[in-house]
């Protein structure tokens, strides 16, 4: 089973618990702009379109629920297969891809993935969350992906 440690405060995890929960609804969003939903026919395009939507809000609730009942010093998430792995793995997609879209729009991708020269004083306290978000939840995938398949960054 594909676990995850989480080494940070339970206030940083109740912050990041909020944070899922209010993007939930724009990852969802930003899953089916991103998504090449046929457009042919309006009935495929509509049932592709809630199918993808409620999809991406039901795997962003996963997340927080993860998040918010995570326990122990660090704090652990225990996925019970891999197909809870792979549906939390698109949820923390989901939300750094909303995150990328629609805060970090002005910032090419090649220093946005090199978020630690972005950090400082002079960036506003909403833009340092999300960048730390956007950063803690690459690395989670990281950590995920991993696991599920040992050789993929080889």
């Amino acid at each position: 089973m594909p676990e995850l440690r989480l080494s940070m405060t339970t206030e940083a995890r109740t912050v990041l618990t909020d944070l899922l929960r209010l993007i939930a609804p724009a990852a969802a969003r930003v899953s089916v702009n991103r998504a090449r939903v046929p457009e042919a026919d309006v009935e495929v395009a509509g049932f592709w379109t809630e199918t993808l939507k409620a999809q991406a809000e039901e795997e962003a609730r996963l997340l927080a629920v993860a998040f918010a009942s995570a326990k122990g010093d660090p704090a652990i998430i225990v996925l019970r297969n891999e197909a809870q792995a792979l549906a939390f793995l698109r949820a923390l997609s989901a939300v750094r891809m909303a995150l990328r879209d629609l805060v970090f729009a002005d910032i090419p991708d090649a220093e946005l993935e090199a978020a630690a020269e972005l950090d400082d004083e002079t960036l506003p306290t909403e833009k340092r969350h999300a960048l730390a978000c956007y950063t803690c939840f690459g690395l989670l995938q990281q950590s995920l992906v991993l696991q599920l398949d040992p050789e993929a960054f080889d």
